[in-house]
């Protein structure tokens, strides 16, 4: 999880853009106003990333307790089955006491053995499913989220100091002398 030392720095950097910004809007001076753009740009797209880390953890917790209750959930499950084996087993032995063909004895005995392997396997199979891997590739995400937030927080940040800069260039625009007479021939067009 992002610091709150950190957080606490990126607001302070925020605040500290938005002032510059006020600052320059003030004094007319244009390049302090997109320095504190710039700033502020930085500090909220350090936030962005803030958060994004802050919900890629919650993600991974919310993981491993899922898989922790999963594994809780199959370990019922495997219990279940091994009693309804267990139950199908003694039904089964309880027939076949009832018969008397040597053949079908051993068939019986044969699906009884069968029952309970089958059970057995179910059993060791979904005990042996282990939460920590679960959590651990759950986590293993977080990184490549927090580096993906990054950079897309970085190529954000380049569009706004790439747009600021176009607006503080506004006005260093000279048009030429042609389009100073077409703009006066416009004017003169639409006036009374």
């Amino acid at each position: 999880m992002a610091d709150f030392i950190d957080k606490a720095q990126h607001k302070a950097e925020e605040l500290a853009g938005t002032a510059k910004e006020k600052v320059g809007e003030a004094t007319g001076d244009d390049s302090l106003r997109a320095e504190g753009a710039t700033d502020q740009a930085k500090a909220n797209t350090h936030q962005a990333a803030d958060s994004v880390s802050d919900a890629a953890e919650n993600v991974a917790d919310t993981a491993a307790d899922a898989a922790k209750e999963a594994k809780h959930a199959a370990a019922d499950v495997a219990d279940k089955a091994a009693d309804v084996a267990e139950d199908v087993k003694n039904t089964v032995k309880d027939k076949v006491q009832n018969v008397d063909v040597d053949d079908v004895k051993e068939k019986a005995s044969q699906v009884t053995d069968k029952a309970s392997a089958v059970a057995g396997d179910v059993k060791n199979t979904v005990r042996n499913i282990d939460s920590d891997d679960v959590a651990q590739a759950a986590k293993v995400g977080t990184p490549v989220i927090a580096a993906i937030a990054a950079a897309a927080g970085a190529v954000a940040f380049v569009l706004i100091r790439r747009r600021n800069r176009r607006r503080s260039a506004a006005h260093l625009f000279v048009p030429s002398k042609r389009t100073t007479r077409k703009l006066a021939k416009k004017a003169r067009k639409h006036s009374f």
